[in-house]
This record gives C-alpha cells, sequence and structure tokens, in this order.
C-alpha cells in the first residue's frame, strides 16, 4: 500500500547520490487497468525502468495469468517499462504462459528464477528455463543464487551449473549481473558473491563480462539516457 511512497522516497535519495539513475517500483499489476492512474503517477518519476509485483509470495498458483494481472502488465509496454520477474522455481510453468501473453513487455526473470539449489533440485527448472529463454523478449539475471543454497555451508562448485546452465540458456547477450544486496548477505558477503560470478565465467571474454556485469543492465534499463 505504500509503494508511491517508496517510489517518491528513492527518487529523493537520487538528489544527492548519482549513482542511482534507475529504479524498479513496486505496483500492484493485478487491479488490472484500475491500476493505470498509479502507473501514470510513477511515470512522473524520471527514475522509472521497471516495475515489480512479487510473484513469489502469492499463494494462489495462477495469481500472474489471472486477467487482470496480464491487462496490468499490459499497460506497461506502451512506455517501454520493463517487468521484473521474481518467483520460486516451481512457479515457472504459469510464468511461461504469464509471458507468452505479453509478447510486447519486456521482461528480466529475477535470480535465476530461484532454482531448489539447496536440495539439489535441477529439473523440471531446467527445461523450464529453456522455454522462458526461448522468448526473445525475457531477459535473466545472474543474481540471488548463494541463498537459494545452504546459507552457511554453500561452496562455489555447487553454484556452478545453476549459473552456466542458466548463462548457456539465455546467452551472454541476454543476461545481467545483479548483486541482490543486501538480501544476499542472509548467505555471505558481497564481495563473495562477485567473486563467484567471475570465477565461474573465468573462461569468457573481457567483452563478454563487460556485458555481463555493465553493458546489458544498462541497455535493458536505459540507464544511459532518458526513458
Amino acid at each position: 500500500p505504500q509503494h508511491l511512497k517508496e517510489a517518491a522516497w528513492a527518487a529523493n535519495l537520487a538528489k544527492s547520490d548519482p549513482r542511482l539513475t534507475g529504479m524498479v517500483a513496486a505496483l500492484p499489476l493485478e487491479k488490472g487497468r484500475a491500476i493505470e492512474p498509479e502507473l501514470e503517477e510513477l511515470r512522473k518519476n524520471t527514475l522509472l525502468r521497471a516495475v515489480r509485483r512479487l510473484i513469489q509470495t502469492q499463494p494462489d498458483p495462477d495469481f500472474c495469468i489471472r486477467p487482470e494481472f496480464i491487462e496490468g502488465l499490459k499497460l506497461l509496454a506502451p512506455h517501454d517499462i520493463a517487468f521484473d520477474i521474481c518467483i520460486f522455481h516451481h512457479q515457472m510453468p504459469n510464468v511461461i504462459k504469464m509471458v507468452r501473453q505479453c509478447p510486447e513487455v519486456r521482461f528480466v526473470l529475477d535470480h535465476i528464477g530461484k532454482p531448489g539449489i539447496k536440495a539439489g533440485i535441477f529439473d523440471p527448472w531446467r527445461q523450464n528455463l529453456k522455454e522462458l529463454a526461448a522468448m526473445p523478449n525475457v531477459h535473466c539475471k545472474i543474481s540471488g543464487v548463494t541463498t537459494e543454497a545452504d546459507h552457511k555451508n554453500w561452496t562455489r562448485e555447487q553454484l556452478k551449473p545453476y549459473i552456466l546452465h542458466t548463462l548457456e540458456t539465455f546467452g551472454i547477450d541476454r543476461c545481467m549481473y545483479g548483486g541482490d544486496w543486501h538480501v544476499s548477505e542472509l548467505a555471505g558477503t558481497y564481495p563473495q558473491w562477485v567473486d563467484v560470478v567471475d570465477w565461474v565465467t573465468e573462461g569468457a571474454s573481457q567483452e563478454e563480462k563487460r556485458k555481463l556485469f555493465h553493458d546489458n543492465a544498462i541497455s535493458f534499463y536505459r540507464l544511459d539516457g532518458p526513458r
């Protein structure tokens, strides 16, 4: 209920910190077309680049494919506002259905879809990720991976196959590094996570690493100029 105030607060922070050049704001898209006035209010904020509505916390598995939610999502496309997808791996089949209904919306999957790393689960996450990546309007954040493993006992070797599969599935041009700070600190320090991604991609060229760690996020979120 405080999403508009939160966006205004973040915008105010940006006035004194030039590092803040974009914002992913919360917006209850399940209201359908009724959310349009609030979207217009958000659009007055020059930092706005994308919106997010947490799907992972919803008890209804069909939350993101309700007609009203799809209706709300489709309001984003005319304004080139992207949508951040934050889910658990078991919710991916419905997310695939959601994205298929919105080919004109740009999406980014947060946290590689939160696979069950702690339990060593790969499937059906692995195949679902391929289905999602087959749609060219979807990108993926390499983020939030350590927190899906055992917070105290994860190893980079354990994380590597999940990260590599994501990079191979989406391709380097549609992947971007994400810090997930400060939630990531539940499972380690920020530099530790940077080191993990750097180690997993040690065979990549400098150009590819620059895309992953820098250029792709700037391009996707339109951070290099006015929206």
